[in-house]
């Protein structure tokens, strides 16, 4: 199988119009907040780490172990190699590194930043804020990526901040039409109308899954390509 492409399947293209209309909003009326959340397995960790490789965004994912100053610090890190300044190594207090980070976004205002796994900053009020204070204070676009309660939990836990996101989009089950364009550009073996239908209904949405099956049809072609496609 083809690695490391973003196919252009529903939710991509709907996770695209997110950040487009961001960018694209007013800035001195709205902040440059959204939301993609959904299901594990519908590829929303997929979409924003390959989506911030090939298109020059910063991409964070939080730990459960992170703390207001490493996020901080992971950020300044990502934004100067985004930015094509190289490598640096922030030292200093929390404070100070976060100012270093206002200050970039400032003098780029376009720059777009996508924090995986926010459900890890539920719990921690001062992360939650540190992550709010980037929209208020900068031009910067901020996509939070979390699970399929993440709109809920943020509107339970601070609905000022739930209002100042801009832009909601809950991932969906993968369609046969995603199954026959990922087959079609993902596998090296001819996909037809048959082996969509198989794909799609094994993997019942899941996109984790129809990955997994299409990678088991290619190694079974390899073994015994009849058998491989009479099985199906």
């Amino acid at each position: 199988m083809k690695q490391g492409k973003l196919v252009p399947i529903h939710n991509v293209r709907k996770a695209d119009e997110c950040i487009d209309f961001l960018l694209k909003r007013p800035r001195l009326e709205m902040v440059g907040l959204g939301m993609l959340y959904g299901r594990p397995g519908l590829g929303k960790t997929t979409y924003a780490s390959r989506a911030a490789y090939a298109r020059g965004y910063v991409y964070i994912r939080l730990e459960a172990t992170t703390t207001p100053k490493t996020f901080a610090k992971e950020l300044l890190q990502n934004l100067y190699r985004s930015l094509g300044m190289g490598d640096y190594l922030p030292v200093g207090t929390t404070n100070n590194i976060y100012k270093q980070c206002i200050q970039l976004l400032l003098d780029n205002e376009d720059t777009v930043i996508i924090i995986d796994e926010i459900d890890y900053a539920f719990r921690y009020p001062q992360l939650l804020g540190s992550v709010r204070d980037l929209v208020d204070e900068t031009f910067a676009v901020v996509i939070l990526v979390g699970m399929q309660n993440a709109m809920d939990r943020l509107n339970q836990i601070n609905a000022y901040y739930f209002d100042r996101c801009n832009y909601f989009y809950e991932f969906e089950a993968v369609s046969k039409d995603d199954i026959r364009m990922l087959g079609t550009e993902l596998m090296n073996i001819p996909c037809p109308e048959s082996l969509v239908n198989y794909i799609h209904f094994n993997a019942a949405g899941n996109l984790r899954k129809a990955i997994k099956i299409m990678h088991m049809i290619e190694l079974r072609s390899k073994m015994n390509p009849i058998q491989a496609m009479n099985e199906i």
